[in-house]
């Protein structure tokens, strides 16, 4: 049974059926999705979940006066109590001195198809044949194993009163796990648009070797140490530098490159938003029906660019990049396919090359302290282990964080030459795909008893 709640041509009738009855200029759209999961703990499978729902968006505007209203009711009737209120919510509200219209019909480029029917497709008994790959793996190692895996399928639309109308549906599979032993644990995570990408048997692997190095922590003192980040990790430094790279943020005076474009801002490393990339999720338009453009946003250490949205592009004499995120109160657009490109060393090579230091699987409870300064604070979890001579010594305990992401960044010693895809989390939006790095410094400010 496939995922897909809609054809294209179902979901234009809606989008084109609200902003005809909103009546003069209104923009319609529809999230839609469907989320199956199949979650183990204790080394046996205990659910299997799946919800499909669809949500509309109306927004309206009237002149300067702005208003919207979401429905998961896609029926006739539910369109038109939906686009409606919207035009009501929009006579009611406050003018707006800076909105700047709804956006026009720009050409939308092709991107490659971030759809497979195998995930869209995929059964209870498809995701629970590979779980068990990794049970089993666990319980021949005497450990315990738990997460899950999903099959994801989601349909996006927009339409306006201008003439927009885009659509594109996409799929993500994805596996977590942490691997829990005597004193010890470790995490391993696979991200593919086709469930037959995901390699179960190198995630048990990676998850079941770490867990087994990871016994018996020992204590080490916190201080600023040379560090080897793993690809979870550095893909958490990807998401806070990512809420920051905006036209919104750079406004708002929270932009660690607001008045620095052109300058070095980080070590030799280039970060691209690619919504071209096939090996991430391609979708060459934004929550406004906008063309996404690739933008250079760090070359090999320089700010080159932020992305737009439609309206932050206007109110700062900018052009809209296509990165618009659907409305709502806390940010306006974000980069929604990054990519921090590749060096040349593997990830051994990356720790042959420290002579006392540090190798940090992934960051835990990461929280802003300071956007401008892009401050985080957070632990490390699942395997973290003192490097000496090029070695992996042993594991020791975790530690907590009190670090700017960029001024650690700025450090860059070596880049991975393999680049993992992430998804969307639960504090973010947009997908990932990022190397190992070697960084010369990263300040541990304390260290647990575990």
């Amino acid at each position: 049974m496939s995922g897909r709640l809609f054809s294209e041509a179902e979901l234009k009738r809606i989008c084109q059926e609200a902003v005809r009855a909103a009546g003069g200029e209104a923009e319609a759209a529809v999230d839609a999705k469907t989320l199956a999961l199949t979650r183990f703990a204790n080394n046996v499978i205990h659910q299997n979940v799946a919800s499909r729902e669809a949500e509309l968006r109306v927004r309206v505007a009237d002149g300067k006066r702005v208003g919207m209203v979401t429905t998961n009711d896609l029926s006739n009737a539910g369109i038109a109590r939906a686009a409606a209120a919207a035009r009501d919510v929009a006579q009611r509200t406050p003018e707006n001195d800076t909105f700047a219209g709804l956006p026009p019909a720009l050409p939308i480029a092709n991107a490659p198809s971030a759809f497979a029917d195998r995930t869209s497709s995929a059964t209870p008994l498809d995701r629970a044949t590979r779980v068990e790959i990794l049970l089993r793996h666990a319980r021949e190692g005497k450990l315990t194993a738990a997460g899950y895996l999903s099959t994801n399928t989601y349909e996006s639309a927009v339409a306006n009163s201008h003439g927009v109308w885009a659509y594109t549906p996409s799929t993500m599979a994805a596996i977590e796990t942490v691997v829990m032993g005597e004193g010890g644990s470790a995490w391993a995570e696979r991200n593919a648009t086709d469930l037959d990408r995901i390699d179960v048997p190198s995630a048990a692997d990676e998850a079941i070797g770490k867990c087994v190095a990871a016994k018996a922590p020992r204590d080490l003192a916190p201080g600023a140490y040379e560090v080897v980040l793993e690809t979870y990790a550095v893909n958490d430094i990807g998401q806070f530098l990512a809420s920051v790279l905006t036209g919104e943020a750079v406004e708002e005076g929270r932009s660690f490159v607001g008045g620095k474009i052109g300058q070095k801002v980080t070590g030799p490393l280039t970060i691209v938003d690619d919504p071209f990339d096939a090996e991430l999720v391609p979708k060459p338009f934004d929550a406004e029906g906008q063309p996404s453009q690739k933008v250079t946003l760090i070359a090999d250490g320089i700010a080159r660019a932020v992305v737009y949205d439609h309206q932050t592009a206007a109110r700062t004499r900018n052009t809209s990049t296509g990165h618009a995120l659907p409305p709502n109160p806390f940010q306006s657009a974000s980069p929604q396919h990054l990519r921090i490109e590749p060096g040349t060393k593997t990830r051994d090579q990356l720790i042959r090359e420290v002579d006392r230091g540090i190798l940090v699987t992934r960051f835990h409870y990461t929280r802003w302290v300071h956007q401008l300064r892009t401050i985080v604070t957070g632990m490390t979890r699942d395997g973290t282990f003192l490097i000496e001579k090029g070695e992996i010594a042993h594991p020791v305990k975790n530690f907590r964080f009190t670090q700017s992401y960029h001024e650690a960044l700025g450090g860059t010693l070596g880049i991975g030459r393999d680049l993992q895809l992430f998804a969307a989390g639960e504090w973010t939006t947009g997908q990932r795909r990022v190397p190992a790095l070697r960084l010369a410094s990263f300040s541990f400010t304390g260290a647990t008893s575990f």
